[in-house]
């Protein structure tokens, strides 16, 4: 029985793909995804002695768990469509990498190898960025922006660069896979800003990951996290499995951490002492390199009776966030003004004057020590500022 090779590329960097194919080796590329009609053809004429190239992507049929086993039969015909007509230099056929081993597991008998569209190519694509593999120069860079972006809880900065220095030497030794930080704090104060700013510079084209765990509590919490047993009623796939299929951020934010079930709690001691976990479908999926951010309303002295210490003691960094006093307030309003107003002459093409400036700086947010609040005011200030621009435009 003849074997074929699958090539496996981002979806997300389809239209990447294609430009840079077609700009670099002078080619016609056709994407399409399998059409499912019996009589599905290929008219090797088209292809063969052209400058044309046909990607069959099978990923729609095998994203899906439910109706994938019935196409088996119906994919296989489209590849030995493929073999018997010689059209192996000129038709692909392609899955987006998410699914990669699920195609594997259904075609392990007829698959030769499997290789990416981008290095086969040699194709310039964005890769996403770790911690770990940044050059020294990028890793001094994240570190910076974070110094900038995160405003005040200056110890948890030192003591950040530290362990993630440390990070990014042992995991290249072998000895630690995960880096985890757990924050204690009141609401809207950093605690999640911190993953936020992460994900921006090193995945800023990525979906960003957070779980919010206030709906966790359950005894049903770890089936809805990575998914339910084949035949358990309900969802089979869960939500942190979903949304690692669908970012390659290796930024995770987990929101509300105390609200968790203890079955919850006890998958992630489990994962950040091996780095790797099994969801209930069978699939394998490896977090190294990854960073955890895990954020708690609990107040710092009850640490220690919500979370078991062993449990604690898997974390890198357990810091308690305070809120902002005067100063650290006026440094975030001026470095969010600064911020959206940029965005706004840049997307909208509008530049206030000092005075319209002033007036949307100018107010008590002194008075509040959740952050949400004061970018709510500060938001409201700038569209009074902003809408009569926009309405007079129109």
């Amino acid at each position: 029985m003849s074997r074929f090779t699958i090539f496996e590329y981002n979806r997300q960097n389809r239209n990447l793909i294609v430009e840079e194919l077609e700009a670099k080796e002078y080619i016609s590329c056709i994407f399409i995804s399998i059409p499912l009609i019996d009589n599905f053809t290929i008219n090797e004429k088209d292809f063969i002695n052209t400058k044309r190239r046909l990607f069959i992507d099978i990923s729609t049929i095998v994203s899906n768990e439910d109706k994938m086993l019935w196409y088996v039969g119906y994919v296989e015909n489209i590849m030995n469509e493929i073999l018997r007509k010689f059209l192996e230099n000129y038709v692909y056929i392609i899955v987006d990498r998410r699914y990669t081993k699920t195609v594997i597991d259904l075609f392990w008998y007829r698959i030769e190898k499997v290789i990416s569209i981008e290095k086969f190519y040699n194709l310039s694509i964005p890769e996403n960025k770790n911690v770990v593999d940044l050059e020294d120069n990028d890793f001094e860079d994240l570190i910076a922006h974070i110094q900038y972006d995160l405003v005040g809880h200056s110890k948890y900065k030192i003591r950040l660069e530290e362990e993630l220095r440390k990070f990014r030497v042992f995991n290249r030794l072998g000895y630690h896979s995960i880096f985890s930080t757990l924050i204690t704090g009141n609401s809207g104060i950093g605690k999640t800003e911190f993953a936020r700013i992460l994900h921006r510079h090193l995945s800023p084209k990525e979906p960003f990951i957070k779980i919010n765990f206030g709906n966790y509590s359950d005894q049903n919490a770890l089936n809805s996290l990575i998914g339910s047993p084949r035949g358990y009623a309900g969802s089979n796939t869960g939500e942190l499995t979903d949304k690692l299929l669908k970012s390659k951020s290796n930024v995770i934010l987990i929101d509300e951490f105390e609200k968790s079930h203890q079955s919850v709690q006890n998958f992630f001691l489990q994962l950040l002492e091996d780095g790797v976990f099994t969801d209930s479908l069978g699939r394998d999926y490896d977090l190294n390199k990854f960073v955890i951010v895990f954020t708690t309303n609990v107040p710092r002295d009850k640490i220690a009776k919500k979370f078991s210490s062993e449990l604690l003691s898997r974390f890198n960094l357990v810091y308690s966030f305070l809120p902002l006093n005067l100063q650290q307030k006026e440094e975030y309003v001026e470095k969010r003004l600064e911020k959206i107003l940029k965005d706004i002459k840049e997307k909208l093409n509008i530049e206030f004057n000092d005075s319209a400036i002033q007036d949307m700086i100018d107010f008590d947010y002194k008075i509040y020590d959740n952050m949400r609040d004061i970018n709510s005011q500060l938001m409201k200030r700038i569209s009074d500022k902003l809408y009569p621009i926009l309405y007079e435009e129109e």
